[in-house]
């Protein structure tokens, strides 16, 4: 994207946030200045709020985003770009953190909204594809299966992973 528009990138800010149900008041003074505390809520927003999905990903990564300093907060959402989402900023954390560099701090929270939405359709994709495995395998229908199977041990019934349980005969 060339440089030199700050418009065209709060109009493309905008158009993301209502793609994310972005619910609080976007502090756009802020964001034109290139102030960080106008554009961390909205980062806070997608990673804990969007999705369950997400928030999910970062409990089970064990990476923690509430009750930080605004340094401490960034770093961590560095390091969750780069292991997470394979994403590296145009901005060093040091510029992230300075005032200045609008344009591009209003990129990077684009940038990290549409990873986020990215990665929210993966999840939910693996959920649908999951759930409709096991509808499958809780049909009526018993799945065939080869005749060694069959003389080795009778099915009785199938465990919440969809393997079968045995009698242990």
């Amino acid at each position: 994207m060339a440089t030199g528009d700050v418009k065209r990138s709060l109009r493309k800010l905008e158009q993301v946030l209502r793609s994310l149900n972005y619910p609080k008041e976007v502090d756009y003074v802020g964001l034109i200045k290139g102030d960080t505390a106008a554009s961390l809520p909205i980062i806070s927003y997608s990673l804990t709020s969007y999705s369950p999905y997400i928030t999910e990903l970062l409990m089970e990564s064990n990476i923690e985003l509430m009750a930080k300093n605004d340094v401490r907060f960034t770093d961590t959402v560095y390091k969750l770009l780069r292991d997470q989402f394979d994403y590296k900023p145009i901005l060093t954390k040091k510029q992230f953190i300075q005032c200045g560099f609008a344009e591009w701090k209003i990129q990077i929270v684009c940038d990290i909204l549409n990873c986020v939405m990215k990665k929210h359709k993966e999840l939910t994709g693996l959920d649908k594809i999951t759930s409709h495995q096991g509808k499958k395998i809780m049909s009526d229908k018993p799945e065939p299966c080869s005749t060694t199977e069959k003389t080795l041990a009778t099915a009785v019934g199938i465990d919440v992973t969809g393997r079968f349980i045995t009698s242990g005969k």
